[in-house]
């Protein structure tokens, strides 16, 4: 079945209809990810508390095979890690995990939390140097 976008323009489909279309679209799609990576909406989501069955979304590119792919290299790089230090005695330092790309929201939530923290040590240390 094919639909005319036009159709909801014109009046003929209802405009509930496409956006039940579009809640179902995948998540790591070119339309949700264009929606995760708006600075706007990330914005507005990330002063809204989270709702508890909010599903992952993920930037373009960054479906869930790429993401466990990612897990699994990090785990080898751990294992590597782990058998170096039995052959050389001593634990080397710890590995950095791959790059993963952040939603808009997830870089404004981690801004704003930053924000807070340090709002909270500036009053903490302006009371401590008042006293």
């Amino acid at each position: 079945m094919r639909v005319d976008l036009l159709d909801y323009f014109r009046g003929v489909r209802p405009w509930g209809q496409l956006f039940r279309f579009l809640k179902r679209l995948p998540p790591h799609g070119w339309y949700q990810s264009a929606i995760a990576m708006d600075e706007e909406i990330g914005y507005a989501r990330a002063m809204q508390d989270r709702p508890e069955k909010a599903g992952p979304i993920s930037p373009l590119g960054y479906s869930l095979p790429v993401l466990l792919q990612l897990r699994q290299i990090d785990l080898l790089k751990e294992l590597m890690r782990v058998t170096a230090s039995v052959f050389s005695g001593k634990l080397p330092p710890p590995i950095r995990p791959e790059p993963r790309p952040q939603t808009a929201e997830e870089r404004i939530r981690d801004e704003l939390e930053t924000l807070n923290v340090k709002n909270a040590v500036d009053l903490i240390l302006g009371v401590a140097s008042q006293g």
